[in-house]
């Protein structure tokens, strides 16, 4: 079997069927710009108490975030049909709402991180910054 790009979506609300839907053809998207083939990761669409859990768990923040992302790292975990496993993105979509942030944007946020950026001094942020920029600007073409 040739292994494939392969997104694990999981909802804990109903609710947040349909933005599953829209961050799961985001990831495709970017992923087939970025030229990423192989790949496997995991997506998880949460209530606000269930990434307050996480982000106390995990940051020893006890409040809810928009997105947090937790990359593969050094260890090369094989994923779904041979893929190469790059981590996982937390969502709250109630979150996103309250603050009126876009859930595309966050999604290629976390999927940035799982490539390894990071926003942890002004030269890691400026890259990461125009990586994001060029990557929504041709989303944005092919997702109209």
């Amino acid at each position: 079997m040739v292994p494939s790009t392969h997104i694990v979506m999981n909802v804990s609300d109903k609710r947040f069927s349909a933005r599953a839907k829209k961050v799961k053809k985001v990831l495709t998207e970017a992923l087939v710009i970025l030229k990423k083939k192989n790949v496997s990761l995991e997506v998880h669409l949460l209530t606000n108490k269930e990434m307050v859990a996480i982000n106390k768990a995990t940051r020893g923040k006890n409040v809810s975030t928009n997105v947090l992302s937790f990359e593969a790292g050094g260890f090369k975990r094989i994923g779904e049909n041979g893929t190469e496993y790059l981590g996982e993105i937390y969502l709250a979509p109630n979150t996103v709402n309250a603050r009126k942030e876009n859930i595309s944007f966050l999604t290629v946020h976390g999927l940035f991180h799982l490539l390894g950026y990071t926003h942890e001094g002004k030269r890691d942020t400026i890259t990461m910054e125009r990586a994001e920029d060029a990557l929504l600007a041709k989303l944005a073409e092919r997702l109209v």
